[in-house]
């Protein structure tokens, strides 16, 4: 029996559910579906029949069904979970995009453009980037600002992420767009998930919610027609099914082939991602002949201290990171995800952050970040995750790394903040949080890395086609969001870059489906 879940439910259930992901506590992630490394046959019967076949309710997936149905389309959303929203619902909901009104006049950006945007997401790739995905998609970003907008979303701050040292500083503007609360009383992601879900019920999309696609169906002329779901019935897309499944994190399979850094966050139980992302999505796609692009990146959060704030609002907290010889190997205010990337660098992926009594005075949840703590880490020192001494070298002995290292890290540290200019002689670009840590008592506490989902998927076009290996589009087949890769690299280059992913690819996806003819 198909199970329909109203926007009333989800707007019951999307704090809880944000509650969960932000503790990690979305528990055990389901079986791969039965078959999905090969297409089924078309015998010519379906259970239920759509023009356009969306799976995956999250944000590229309800994007897609939204602009199917404004555009004619009678459209029918499968969703493996029991409410819409994936990953995108206990995102931050904030869309990264160059040239809009909001970025004049909220942020005094003036001169910036999606040219520019796009250059820098290229640097930040490092090459591996397929140019064309990056530059439609920055060039389609304000429009996406404009998408939301219309649904009910307005954007009252707009910021922007740390440097990247090897990225022109000219290329780093603020870009990120923040939404206020909703009428529901709803923010961040909740908020965005739930205009699109009115929106595509407003529309008349039909929703099948706690039922996932387990394989792609293909004629015989290589269409692809529709998907077998776990409920075993036959769904048919007549004039195309878009994947949105989003990617494979929570799957130890597609971890151990592609991304280590995945591995590791699954085998801590730092996954902070829908259980659903299983990687059905690039099962499916590869075994129509589906190419894969992007592989091996990692989109996660660190609670490292001395970072950038990850939001407008948040303190800046002085600190240090110092890998297990006691050395610091990166400039803390650096972009997070630059930051994360260094902290799984280091040798057996150990990294601490170091702080004094200066900086433990702002309380636990600005010096938790990602997993706050409690505001007197008294919590934190009773079970051991912080580490707390009058002395360096005491503290030091607690860490287990050598106590001359972490002083001259400390003193060369102190030196550069005592000066008439503060500045870090070590990294430059260091830009906050730019305090002596000399008070005691000294703090300690490790830095792990938080998985908010893996980058890399099925190959695609501008077109959000899903291409084989000859680079030509799989008849019928589109993808959108996170299951599709080349638009970022090996590491996340920005807050909002995966909201765009769904807003430029799936809307791409759903405009170009509208111009296929019934198979």
């Amino acid at each position: 029996m198909e199970t329909q879940v109203s926007r009333r439910s989800f707007l019951a259930g999307a704090g809880a559910a944000a509650g969960l992901a932000a503790l990690g506590m979305f528990g055990c992630a389901p079986s791969s579906g039965a078959g999905a490394d090969k297409p089924a046959a078309d015998e010519g019967t379906w259970d239920q029949e759509a023009d356009i076949l969306v799976v995956g309710a999250g944000g590229a997936g309800l994007t897609a069904a939204v602009v199917a149905a404004r555009g004619g389309a009678n459209v029918v959303v499968l969703e493996a979970a029991a409410m819409a929203g994936g990953n995108t619902v206990n995102s931050s909901g904030v869309i990264q995009a160059a040239g809009t009104e909001e970025q004049k006049t909220l942020a005094g950006v003036t001169d910036d453009t999606p040219e520019k945007h796009a250059e820098y997401y290229l640097q930040c790739g490092e090459g591996q980037l397929d140019e064309d995905l990056v530059r439609y998609a920055c060039e389609q970003a304000p429009s996406c600002i404009e998408f939301m907008k219309e649904l009910g979303i307005s954007y009252e701050v707009v910021y922007g992420n740390g440097p990247v040292p090897n990225v022109d500083p000219d290329l780093v503007k603020p870009r990120i767009h923040l939404a206020g609360t909703d009428e529901n009383d709803l923010m961040y992601g909740q908020a965005h998930v739930a205009a699109l879900l009115k929106a595509a019920e407003d529309e008349g999309v039909e929703f099948v919610y706690d039922t996932a696609a387990e394989q792609l169906v293909q004629n015989a002329d290589g269409v692809v027609t529709g998907v077998v779901a776990s409920d075993k019935k036959r769904y048919r897309g007549k004039k195309a099914v878009i994947l949105a499944t989003c990617s494979y994190d929570r799957s130890e399979e597609f971890a151990k082939a592609f991304n280590y850094h995945m591995v590791q966050a699954l085998k801590d139980g730092r996954a902070l991602t829908a259980v659903t992302n299983t990687g059905d999505g690039l099962r499916m796609g590869m075994s129509v002949g589906a190419a894969l692009a992007g592989m091996g990146g990692f989109i996660g959060l660190s609670n490292n201290i001395g970072g950038t704030p990850t939001l407008p609002g948040v303190p800046e907290v002085p600190g240090i990171l110092v890998n297990k010889y006691g050395r610091r190997f990166v400039s803390e205010s650096d972009h997070y995800a630059w930051v994360l990337r260094a902290v799984f660098a280091q040798e057996d992926h150990i990294a601490w952050g170091v702080f004094d009594s200066k900086a433990a005075a702002l309380g636990g949840t600005a010096v938790g970040g990602v997993s706050p703590m409690s505001e007197d880490f008294s919590t934190e020192i009773a079970d051991g995750s912080v580490l707390v001494a009058d002395t360096i070298e005491e503290l030091a002995a607690k860490m287990e790394v050598p106590a001359a290292n972490l002083q001259a890290a400390l003193d060369t540290w102190n030196a550069d903040m005592s000066a008439e200019q503060k500045a870090d002689s070590q990294f430059p670009t260091r830009v906050c949080g730019l305090e002596t840590i000399d008070t005691p008592p000294f703090y300690a506490t490790r830095s792990y890395d938080y998985s908010l989902g893996a980058l890399g998927g099925l190959k695609i076009n501008t077109k959000a086609q899903v291409l084989d290996t000859a680079d030509t589009p799989i008849p019928h087949l589109y993808a959108a969001g996170q299951v599709a890769g080349g638009f970022m690299g090996s590491y996340y280059p920005g807050t909002g870059t995966g909201i765009l992913s769904t807003l430029a690819f799936g809307r791409s996806a759903a405009e170009n489906a509208l111009q296929e003819t019934e198979d």
